[in-house]
């Protein structure tokens, strides 16, 4: 029976070590700064390594948190899947200090894009399912869990109800 050897761990202090993990991070997908330094630090790099190598691509603009966020809210928003609440959640979960979350989502969505968003995902959703006295129950769930604000879910609502009447 043969034994399987662990990888050998790159010493701590090792920056081009990792240089190398984050720049393999990096062709998979843009990250922020604080995804790459908790991977780091799982990889057991010292403070100090991470702090240079982050540092480094930041100067570079590989890591830049601010074009990451936008990149993000962008691709959220052409999925047309995510409100400024789940976007905010998303975005905090990914280490984007709260001043640049507000930057963000101040500059690129506003009160009439979540709306528009939200109507064309409950649009989506009405043309999947037939019109019944569940759906607009399942549709608030849906827009609310989605991250959309609760006066924009009841514009929504209201809007299919109007349309409904006529």
């Amino acid at each position: 029976m043969t034994r399987k050897t662990s990888p050998t761990r790159p010493p701590a202090h090792d920056e081009e070590a990792a240089r190398q993990k984050c720049l393999r991070l990096l062709a998979l997908r843009a990250r922020s700064a604080a995804e790459l330094s908790d991977r780091l630090k799982k990889a057991a790099f010292a403070e100090r390594v991470i702090a240079a190598v982050l540092a480094d691509l930041q100067r570079a603009r590989l890591v830049d948190d601010k074009e990451f966020a936008r990149s993000w809210v962008a691709s959220r928003q052409a999925a047309g899947g995510a409100g400024r609440r789940k976007l905010r959640w998303e975005l905090r979960r990914k280490g984007i200090s709260e001043n640049l979350i507000r930057e963000v989502l101040d500059a690129d969505f506003d009160d009439h894009t979540e709306l528009q968003l939200a109507s064309q995902l409950a649009q989506r959703r009405l043309r999947a399912e037939p019109l019944g006295p569940k759906t607009l129950p399942r549709l608030r769930r849906l827009l609310l869990g989605r991250g959309f604000g609760f006066d924009t879910v009841e514009a929504v609502l209201r809007h299919i109800t109007k349309d409904m009447e006529h």
